[in-house]
């Protein structure tokens, strides 16, 4: 009997774990139907996609709620679609207000059906009295970091370390040569690398300040060069609307190599930073929010530093930029600072402790294998079944 496993990532880091686990599980089992929500690098392992990324990449508390009415009619219809298809798991990939919601209407409505989470919410950094919920939840929960496990201790999931995909993902697309060559920029001047968020709103608002610093250096330090590599839930159009006249080349499916061959990076916190930090890029973080969502954010974030890569290594390794600091003046002292020759091998030294931190390859081949394990549990007959003649 062909098993369907309903998978949901809500943004574009959910979108490569989700693809490299789901190769992962088709490589395994072949028969296995998989449905549900991913970009651009998980479709091709879909059977059916019920949405795209794109439809649920949104950031903040107030922007959440300027799109309720669009989330709602989408969690109705991959709700619609789980019943319909009767799916035998659920395996949710971060994205954890959306799906903790649909976590809470699958084990109420298909009490049969294991949910799984792979990232565990960020609960050590906000809303801690979410840890008994998804302790009880949740039947597994695959954490990223060592330090996550732990916090379920005395509940009824497993959660287990499995590492972190990103440490065998994270390598650059293409030699150095060919990249230069490929984006017409000249390696032998500066190169700096601007990555404001792969989402609209992270576009809106970390963008311009960015934009504003390359076009005062064009006239201050020329020599430098901008590249931004775009994100694939996001239209280049969008982006260089964004930028405006700033001397910025985008480039396209070289995330990785942009900054692997950049002297120095300003980065969006979220997950990129942790790939900056495995590439030895000095960098700093970035961030701005809607100054509500800030002001909500700031009573119920209860950890020293919001950057993942300062999170992972428990202390600052790359500088971090919060709402008003994030203007050109400002970005503009840290870059120099980031340039300067005996800076970056100092930062350089220290973006090496994030990756022991992280644990060792195979994280997507560590869950598929547990993952698989427990679907072929629950479609094994009982054992009076299995020894009746």
């Amino acid at each position: 009997m062909t098993q369907t496993l309903l998978v949901i990532a809500g943004e574009d880091s959910g979108d490569l774990h989700g693809a490299e686990l789901l190769r992962e599980l088709k490589a395994r089992r072949p028969d296995l139907r998989i449905i549900g929500v991913g970009g651009p690098r998980m479709a091709p392992f879909l059977d059916r996609k019920l949405a795209d990324v794109k439809d649920l990449a949104v950031v903040g508390f107030i922007e959440v709620i300027k799109h309720l009415p669009r989330l709602n009619r989408l969690f109705k219809q991959i709700l619609a679609a789980a019943r319909d298809e009767r799916i035998t798991a659920a395996l949710l990939i971060d994205y954890p207000g959306f799906n903790l919601r649909l976590a809470r209407a699958v084990r109420r409505q298909m009490p049969a059906v294991k949910i799984h989470q792979y990232v565990c919410p960020q609960v050590w950094a906000w809303k801690k009295g979410r840890i008994p919920e998804l302790g009880t939840l949740l039947d597994t929960l695959y954490c990223l970091f060592d330090f996550e496990p732990e916090l379920f201790a005395g509940y009824s999931v497993d959660a287990r370390f499995v590492g972190h995909p990103l440490v065998e993902v994270v390598k650059p697309e293409c030699d150095r040569g060919t990249f230069f060559r490929e984006s017409g920029l000249d390696p032998a001047r500066p190169l700096v690398a601007l990555l404001p968020g792969s989402r609209k709103g992270e576009i809106e608002r970390l963008l311009p300040p960015m934009a504003e610093l390359a076009s005062r250096w064009r006239q201050e330090r020329p020599a430098v060069q901008w590249v931004l590599p775009v994100a694939p839930t996001l239209e280049p159009a969008f982006v260089r609307a964004h930028l405006g006249s700033a001397p910025v080349t985008l480039v396209q499916d070289r995330t990785y190599a942009a900054r692997a061959y950049a002297d120095a990076a300003l980065v969006a916190s979220g997950t990129a930073t942790l790939e900056t930090a495995l590439l030895g890029t000095p960098f700093a973080i970035v961030y701005k929010l809607n100054a509500l969502t800030y002001q909500v954010a700031r009573r119920i974030v209860k950890v020293p530093h919001f950057g993942l890569a300062n999170v992972v290594a428990r202390r600052e390794v790359a500088p971090e930029l919060l709402q008003d600091e994030v203007n050109a003046e400002r970005l503009g002292l840290e870059l120099s600072r980031l340039l300067e020759p005996g800076t970056a091998r100092h930062l350089r030294a220290e973006l090496g402790e994030v990756r022991g931190h992280l644990g060792e390859p195979g994280a997507a081949g560590r869950v598929a294998e547990d993952l698989l394990g427990k679907l072929g549990a629950l479609s094994d007959p009982s054992p009076m079944m299995r020894h009746q003649p």
